[in-house]
């Protein structure tokens, strides 16, 4: 089976740890009943490896597990000693009445007194055995061992899934579900990261994970595929030759198809393919579509395994009737592109001109699919040929989509110097997204040249075109660190909109509201920013797919205007297209501007799990954003880290060194970096260190190999160090008002004020620098930083106790903790704490975590006082006739009220409603402390 193969070629390291706590706590819970416990999950979920984890495990115990499997070919054996032990179990159960004493929980706490029996595969189980299992689950007598079974959902009998169902919700019965693997899930399985790409193929399945992973490997000639393929036949083995047919005939149609045409391409007796087929649906090789009377193979991955081991002289013909039909029926290209390059036999011009059709149709909805139509072309075509141009331009696209920008420039770069006749417009627009990709990877200018002799053509200058390439380069010395020439991009932008050409127009605007940010014209650029935002709220999502380097060039308009909010929303935007439009090579860039944006908004858990997230996408290959993902994340881990843990200090460290090797500093997270050792320097009470560290990497006060939007704040710490340290601050506040009154947006303004502040203490007018750290936070709050607030208002607290003003500082501290309680910001407070004389403040709980509380606070309250009586007592652990007994009504009034109460409360099981009632005890403590 699936599992089977999986657990073979895997490590042994269990990844689904939470699911695997859970068993393990279940299987060694003290008492004398055992329960029945289902783990449900799609073929290659786990269920196997999961299970193999928790025998080895008990292997070291007294009482280990017995394991069997059930399979549909040899199940007779296999089945009798099952029932046998579970025969033997309930009849121990009906000797003692259930009644057998409970030993203390101290003497089972290491070691589990029952025994466990896991049943693999149990839904191919044989009837008598389902039977076994129902009466288990119901607890008819209550068995002495717990009983695992693994269940596949579609596959599961009728009478054995509503048992678990039933019993589930009065906490009888256990049911857990294996859902797909999360992305940390699915990067921890292997010691080499699977791409974005792959692990979106794979849905979160691991075995597809790691069989789309082998069939690449293979396509290279380096990676085994026998293993995958032979559990796809161990399957599959005991099919008859018709069943065998259809299912081959369904591999090759792989999706919506109907039972005539697979009788058709399978040659089989439509009655005959009919019944097949719903066998095949029945052992859940098959499935039905939602909607219709369609059907496709279970998941694409085991249809491709499943064809790797078909003969390909049937498969070659079997592809073949398929186009006739699909082409008679008037199907479109995207539904015979897969069956023309399965069953291209000679090379003939109009299938491949069909081909490329197909690709670029289908290019926006599977990108990998797209890739694997066009490869064989380029065998067929020659770049001489028209088509041969063709198909390598859309070749080329495909794996930029995919961030493969090797072979995607070389592809170009083929075209441009074979000498072919190639539509300029088509090659243009090809250069600008190449070119655009590499921006946006920060890799190197090779397309630059190609992009300025393209700009340099006239017979392109009035072409639609045009003014794509102009956004191309825009966007290119926007991304190292240089802003557009407006003599290029405004005539640009009146012929984008001349030509309804929103996202290019977006895009262009964006280039103009950097460069009215670098100019100092800030209502411009607000203005421009706007306009560009407007615009692209009216782009559809498949077209914003296209030029989400115009969400990018937005969102870094709102950064540098201090609009985070705004900033946030369009890159959160592009964060969304990137995940559903397949486009990864976006995904680490996007995400680390939208952890500037969190951070800078103060979610500072939301700026570090999104920093996270960069790092995992941008770590196969892109070295340049993963030195900056890891920067920012230690930008953010500088307020939120627990006093003392290093976490910023190391991973600041990490991001300088790996910024070393790169040899380049255009993405300013070398800065970033060197801002957040310095801050750790500071708040670890060496400020003399933090100035070393910031002069070091701005070579001197002036900062000019510091981004301009990092400068202000660089500046702000020196002088807050500078203070603590006795050092003069007057140089750099006064490059810090000359830089904010040549950019006046409300950060800079915001940092020079702070910078004043420190100046005017350092003077000896402290009452007149709380004026200022007051307009420093007032300007900070007015675009959304709340930590820069809460930090303005601690200094301005620092300042009043200077003056002696006790209580005014003890208030207005207060009011910082408040604010950086909301951020989590844990090391702010104790700085709060530590600095202004007064106890370290407690963080807020998580906001999640705040609302659950009072969720299940106001769930609870539902409940009527018997309902509430009844759940108490089901969690101490009475059985339901105990209750009864204890209560002096029926067991059926027991259920009725369990039933509500599981209704009302939101839970399934009895340890959740265990938990749901622990909740309820700390959120009263906790309103009862707020």
């Amino acid at each position: 089976m699936y599992e089977d193969r999986l657990t073979d070629t895997v490590s042994t390291r269990v990844v689904r740890t939470a699911e695997f706590d859970l068993l393990r706590s279940l299987t060694q819970e003290p008492g004398s009943e055992g329960r029945l416990i289902a783990v449900l999950g799609e073929p290659g979920s786990g269920k196997t490896h999961l299970l193999s984890a928790l025998a080895r495990e008990r292997q070291w115990t007294a009482l280990p597990a017995t394991v069997y499997r059930c399979s549909s070919g040899d199940r007779e054996r296999a089945m009798n000693a099952v029932r046998k032990l579970l025969w033997r179990a309930r009849r121990a159960g009906e000797r003692e009445g259930g009644d057998r004493p409970v030993i203390g929980l101290a003497r089972r706490r290491h070691r589990p007194d029952r025994e466990l029996v896991v049943i693999e595969d149990a839904h191919l189980a044989d009837d008598q055995t389902i039977g076994e299992l129902v009466g288990i689950a119901g607890g008819d007598p209550a068995p002495l061992v717990d009983v695992i079974v693994s269940l596949r959902p579609r596959q599961t009998p009728d009478r054995l899934a509503e048992a678990v169902s039933v019993t589930a919700a009065f906490g009888r019965t256990v049911r857990i579900e294996l859902g797909p693997l999360d992305d940390e899930q699915m990067l921890a399985m292997s010691p080499v990261p699977a791409p974005y790409e792959l692990r979106h193929r794979s849905g979160g399945n691991p075995f597809n994970l790691r069989a789309l992973q082998a069939l690449e490997h293979s396509a290279r000639g380096d990676g085994a595929l026998a293993p995958y393929e032979f559990a796809v036949m161990s399957e599959v083995r005991d099919l008859t030759l018709t069943e065998r047919y259809a299912l081959h005939a369904a591999a090759i149609l792989r999706s919506r198809f109907d039972a005539d045409l697979l009788a058709e391409v399978a040659e089989l007796d439509p009655l005959v393919a009919s019944a097949a087929l719903r066998r095949l649906v029945r052992r859940d090789l098959v499935r039905v579509e939602p909607i219709g009377t369609l059907f496709s193979i279970r998941d694409e991955v085991f249809g491709t395994l499943l064809r790797q081991v078909i003969d390909p002289c049937w498969a070659a013909l079997a592809h073949q009737r398929a186009l006739h039909r699909l082409s008679a029926r008037g199907q479109a290209g995207t539904q015979i592109g897969f069956h023309l390059v399965s069953s291209l036999s000679r090379a003939r011009a109009s299938e491949l001109a069909q081909i490329v059709d197909a690709s670029q149709e289908i290019m926006e909805t599977d990108v990998s699919e797209c890739v694997s139509w066009l490869t064989p072309v380029l065998g067929e075509a020659p770049v001489s040929t028209e088509i041969g141009v063709r198909a390598r331009l859309a070749l080329s696209t495909a794996f930029g989509r995919l961030g493969r920008m090797p072979e995607s420039r070389d592809l170009l770069f083929v075209v441009h110097e074979s000498g072919a006749a190639v539509d300029p417009a088509a090659l243009a627009e090809q250069v600008a997204f190449v070119s655009v990709v590499e921006g946006v990877l920060s890799q190197d200018v090779q397309t630059l040249d190609l992009l300025g002799d393209l700009l340099g053509r006239p017979d392109l200058r009035g072409s639609p075109v045009w003014p794509r390439l102009v956004l191309a380069r825009g966007f290119r010395v926007s991304m190292l660190g240089r802003t557009a020439s407006r003599a290029e991009t405004e005539p640009a932008l009146r012929a984008a909109r001349a030509a309804g050409d929103d996202p290019v127009a977006a895009g262009l605007l964006g280039l103009g509201a950097l460069a009215s940010v670098a100019a100092g014209d800030v209502d411009r650029a607000l203005a421009e920013a706007d306009a560009a935002a407007e615009s692209l709220d009216r782009t559809p999502e498949h077209l914003m797919a296209r030029h989400i380097e115009c969400l990018l060039l937005a969102g870094l308009a709102y950064i540098y205007l201090g609009r985070n909010a705004d900033a946030q929303r369009q890159v959160g935007r592009g964060v969304e297209i990137a995940r559903r439009r397949q486009r990864p090579f976006l995904l680490p860039t996007v995400l680390v501007l939208l952890s500037e944006t969190e951070r800078h908004l103060g979610r500072l858990r939301q700026a570090r799990d999104a920093a996270d997230a960069a790092i995992v996408e941008s770590d196969a290959g892109n070295p340049l954003r993963h030195a900056q993902a890891v920067a920012l994340k230690s930008a953010a881990e500088v307020w939120m880290q627990p006093p003392g843990s290093g976490r910023a200090k190391s991973l600041a460290q990490q991001a300088l060194a790996q910024q070393a090797l790169t040899g380049a500093h255009v993405n300013g997270s070398a800065s970033i970096a060197a801002l957040t050792l310095a801050k750790c320097a500071w708040l670890d009470g060496d400020p003399t260190h933090c100035v070393t560290l910031l002069l070091n990497e701005g070579r001197g006060a002036d900062m000019q190999v510091i981004p301009s939007g990092s400068r202000l704040t660089i500046w702000e710490t020196l002088c807050a160090a500078g203070l603590d340290a006795g050092i003069p601050l007057d140089d750099w506040a006064r490059r810090a008002q000359e830089h904010a009154r040549a950019v006046p947006v409300p950060p800079n303004l915001a940092y020079a004020a702070m910078t004043r502040g420190h100046l005017l203490r350092v003077q000896g007018s402290p009452g007149e620098a709380v004026r200022c750290y007051r307009e420093a936070a007032d300007l900070f709050a007015s675009v959304g930083m709340p930590v820069e607030q809460s930090y303005a208002l601690g200094q301005a607290a620092r300042a009043l106790g200077e003056q002696g003003r006790a209580e005014q500082a003890a208030h207005m501290v207060g009011l910082a903790a408040e604010i950086a309680r909301r951020s989590e910001a844990v090391t702010l407070l104790d700085w709060l704490g530590r600095r202004t004389g007064r106890p370290a403040a407690a963080p807020a709980p998580h906001p999640g975590a705040r609302q659950e509380v009072f969720g299940r606070l106001e769930v609870f309250g539902r409940l009527t006082h018997r309902e509430r009586e009844i759940a108490l007592l089901i969690c101490s652990g009475m059985k339901r006739r105990d209750i009864a007994d204890r209560l002096t009504i029926s067991m059926r009034t027991v259920d009725v009220h369990l039933t509500r109460i599981y209704r009302k409360t939101g839970v399934s099981s009895r340890m959740e409603l265990a938990l749901a009632i622990q909740r309820n005890t700390a959120g009263q403590e906790y309103a009862t402390r707020f």
